[in-house]
């Protein structure tokens, strides 16, 4: 799992490589409410109206990463604003391989059970059809992305405690410009 969490560059190219058939399933995309925690990793005081998609990464099927994409809603409406036509193609599409764009260092985290955070991707989770994730705590990662000086932040969620896919981070690079510059 630990090779997962910290793979560099576009984790849908890294699912993409395991093989098997990629999807993505959006579960719920539009103007939401900003969470106090995203507010601080987009350093965002001004209002808590986001855009936010929210959507499981699946491989063969199998639902395998919650993903939680959120921007204030502005800025939704302008560098962001192709994130409102991705339908089912993962925004690794716009934030890979393009110029002009900065990721901060991955950061790391542990959703305990009982945090609203955990309670919130274990719903999406059984109603995707991957029933109740299987441990108590979920690690997750998150990294905010930069464009045009506006950010967007997305945070990954693995639903396994250890790796159920029987899958190896690939160890070459997966596509051109994938890992990119951090932002000081």
């Amino acid at each position: 799992m630990r090779s997962w969490l910290a793979a560099p560059g576009s984790l849908s190219a890294h699912l993409r490589a395991v093989g098997g058939l990629f999807t993505v399933q959006v579960l719920d995309q539009g103007r939401r409410a900003m969470r106090e925690h995203e507010a601080r990793a987009l350093n965002w005081a001004r209002s808590r109206v986001a855009y936010v998609r929210e959507v499981m990464l699946r491989v063969d099927g199998e639902p395998v990463v919650f993903a939680r994409s959120v921007t204030p809603h502005a800025q939704s409406q302008g560098a962001w604003r192709a994130i409102r036509g991705l339908g089912a193609r993962p925004l690794a599409d716009l934030l890979f391989g393009r110029a002009g764009m900065a990721r901060t260092t991955l950061e790391f985290a542990r959703l305990p059970p009982g945090s609203p955070m955990r309670h919130h991707v274990a719903q999406h989770w059984r109603r995707a059809g991957g029933g109740a994730p299987m441990r108590r705590s979920l690690p997750a990662r998150r990294s905010v992305f930069t464009r045009q000086g506006l950010r967007l932040l997305v945070m990954e969620v693995f639903a396994a405690q250890r790796n159920p896919w029987g899958w190896a981070v690939s160890r070459r690079r997966v596509a051109p410009n994938e890992p990119s510059r951090t932002l000081s």
